[in-house]
This record gives structure tokens, sequence and C-alpha cells, in this order.
């Protein structure tokens, strides 16, 4: 065999070695299909949950894994939640990320999935009776007590403190979750050191018109509204920047919040960084399925404190856009 020949010979044996190697790939990972996340949370087509399903395609789109958002309205209970993780589990998921359905019984059905399929909890751990209570699941979610505070000081800051004597309406979602019980803890301690007088305190049950329960409830001066749906709809019926009688203040996570910030129906928005929530929880998941050694952690996300005049400053601009 000449020297030229020879060459030859083993330029082909190369090609023929890459083209075999790329052909055993293709049959054993090209295939292969992306993984499947199914996503439980309430009221799942809700417009609040923009920037959090965004966040949560992105971090997908990036790690290459098959999104599934449930078609969910209320979960009211446990055994709402249950269902809706049996059904999935029968779709063969590889995992769940999963917004806690009220109640205490829901730590079970968690912990008959643990082990099976791995999940991580959004927006707010289990409800537990003990009040300050963690469970040892991985959350990943905005500080719901640091919100709470952080209503009330600012309150407390845009009446220079002086809040004796003036009447404050606390206004909260369903009462057996972790995001009710420890928004309102951390409002009425913060608030209550400061000499703000809480007349009422009022917990939304299911399917309650929560704007005339609260026109029939005596009057107070400032209304402390701790869920995004209540203040999306006392807002909006807020009329030169009171709804009956009282300033509104609230945690909010929809762009018709902000709406009602900027029409001045509301003083001030505490919003959690819902974005981050989606990417970082989808993140996890991401990792855990590609290493199943790997531990996964639970992440705190970010808060911002939003008034009018900061609705066109750079920093808002960046957040509002994770809405688009």
């Amino acid at each position: 065999m000449t020297k030229r020949n020879k060459i030859t010979f083993l330029i082909a044996e190369a090609l023929l070695a890459v083209l075999a190697a790329y052909f055993f790939y293709s049959i054993f990972h090209g295939d292969v299909p992306p993984k499947k996340v199914a996503v439980i949370v309430e009221n799942s087509g809700d417009k609040r949950w923009d920037s959090l399903l965004n966040g949560m395609k992105q971090a997908a789109k990036v790690q290459n894994l098959s999104l599934i958002i449930c078609n969910t309205d209320e979960q009211e209970s446990s055994e709402d939640e249950q269902e809706m993780i049996r059904e999935q589990l029968e779709n063969d998921v590889d995992a769940f990320i999963i917004n806690p359905a009220p109640g205490q019984d829901t730590k079970q059905v968690l912990e008959q999935l643990q082990g099976t399929k791995p999940f991580v909890l959004i927006m707010q751990d289990i409800y537990s009776y003990e009040a300050d209570a963690a469970s040892s699941f991985v959350t990943v979610k905005p500080d719901n007590y640091k919100m709470g505070q952080e209503l009330a000081e600012q309150m407390l800051k845009n009446t220079s403190g002086l809040m004796n004597g003036k009447r404050i309406g606390v206004v909260a979602g369903n009462a057996r979750t972790e995001e009710s019980r420890n928004r309102v803890r951390g409002f009425c301690e913060v608030m209550e050191a400061g000499g703000g007088r809480i007349i009422w305190k009022y917990n939304q049950e299911s399917k309650e018109d929560a704007g005339e329960i609260l026109k029939a409830k005596e009057k107070v001066d400032y209304l402390a509204v701790l869920d995004p749906y209540i203040l999306d709809e006392v807002g909006e019926k807020a009329e030169n920047g009171f709804y009956s009688g009282a300033e509104i203040y609230g945690i909010g996570t929809s762009i018709k919040a902000f709406s009602l910030l900027d029409a001045g129906k509301i003083q001030c928005l505490i919003v959690p960084d819902l974005y981050e929530v989606g990417y970082e929880s989808m993140n996890e998941i991401a990792s855990k399925l590609k290493n199943s050694w790997y531990q996964m952690e639970s992440h705190e996300t970010e808060i911002q404190v939003v008034y009018k005049k900061d609705l066109f400053s750079e920093d808002i601009e960046r957040f509002l856009y994770s809405y688009e």
C-alpha cells in the first residue's frame, strides 16, 4: 500500500468511526423526549401567575424540559390536590411544582408523593397548626411573614409613625394557608408595636364576595389587603383613593395591581418576584432530574416595595418586563 493510499484509508476509517459514534448517540439519546414537569397552582389561568409561568417556561426551555400546566380552578382541600397529582402520575410526569392546598392534611398527600417523584413547593409552605413551623419540603417562595411586616412598616412610615387612634382592617385569603397566616402575623405584630388599632381581621372563604363583606364591616381608616385576588377586586372599586372611606395598602402580583397603583386607587404595593420563583423552582427540578443524587435546596425570593412614583424607574420597568 502506497503512502497516499494509507492516508486515504486512515481518513476513511476515522470518518466511519465518527459516523458510527453519531448513529450510536442518535439511537440511545437523540430520540429521548424531554422529561415532563407538572405545575399545579390554584386557578392556573389567572393573570396573576403570568410572571411565575414566564419564569418557569424560560427555565424549562434552557433545561430542555416539557412543562405541563395543569388546568385547575380553586383548590379547596388536599383531596383536590391529591386527585390532580394522581392524574399527572398516570400521565407519566417526571416531577412536580406545586402550590400546596389549604389545610393540615396536605402534608400527608405530599409525604405519599415524596420518594416517588421529585417536587418543589412554591409561593408557600404547607399549613401547620404551629404558627412558625416549617416543613422539611423544598420550597421556593417569598418570606410571607416579612411581606406582612413590610406592608405595616410602609403604612407607619407614611403616617410618620403617628398611628395612635388610627383604625385598621386586615384582609387576607384562606386562613388555612401558610401564606395568609404568616402575612397576617407579620403585619399585626409590627402594626400593634407601632400603635395602630387593628379593629378587625377578615379571611376570605371560598366563593365569598369579599367586597360586599368589607362594606358591611365597621369603618376603618386603612385597609391592609394581604391577598392579591382581593386586592384587585377591592382596588378596582376604590374611589378617589379610598374604599369605603379607607386607604388601601396591599400585596399584589398582577399587572392590574400596578394599574390600580398608577391610578391612585392603591397607596402602596408589596410585590413578590414571581418570575424568580418560577425560574428557580424549575432549575431545582432540572438539577434533580439530571442527577438523582442532587439534594434540592429551598430558596427565599426577593420582594419589592412599589409606590406610584416608582413605576417608571429602571428597576421597576425591568421587573414589569417579566409579566410580558
